[in-house]
């Protein structure tokens, strides 16, 4: 017979904060058990979501971690940056430099990336309750019809 010790998995939320400067945002998240960059991944997704995902072995227990941010319309995300050091993984987020964001008459610094996905999904949404309601009188009206047929046949 042979065994096999399976490592524990601990699925973990990391706590992580934002900081400021002029042109620039940083995401502090913090990773004491990390101790270098090995098993951490940023990705920025096409629908302005940065996904920030951890997997490390520490004895007997497997850590990992998935954190989704959304990042703002205002950030230019290929010039987004990680760099890891004691226990910190510093996200740089630079904004974009154009005219509209310098002087202020852009008033969408706030508004998320456009995803049109979330649109997308809510006509998705609006057809499939349309569908469904067409369902529920289809069969109520077939179940009444069908109750008519069967107290109408008349046994000889």
């Amino acid at each position: 017979m042979e065994t096999e010790a399976k490592a524990a998995e601990g699925h973990f939320e990391p706590s992580y904060e934002w900081q400021h400067e002029e042109g620039l945002d940083f995401l502090l998240v913090h990773l004491p058990e990390f101790k270098d960059k090995e098993g951490l991944k940023v990705q920025v997704s096409n629908f302005g979501v940065l996904k920030i995902s951890g997997d490390r072995q520490v004895s007997q227990t497997r850590l990992r971690f998935f954190k989704e941010i959304p990042v703002w319309k205002n950030y230019n995300t290929d010039e987004i940056k990680a760099d890891f050091e004691k226990g910190i993984l510093k996200i740089t987020l630079p904004k974009k430099d154009t005219a509209e964001n310098t002087n202020g008459s852009l008033n969408e610094e706030h508004n998320l990336a456009t995803t049109s996905n979330k649109s997308g999904f809510r006509k998705f949404k609006k057809v499939v309750m349309r569908v469904a309601t067409l369902m529920v009188v289809v069969s109520a009206l077939s179940g009444f019809a069908y109750y008519i047929y069967r107290s109408t046949i008349v046994e000889d």
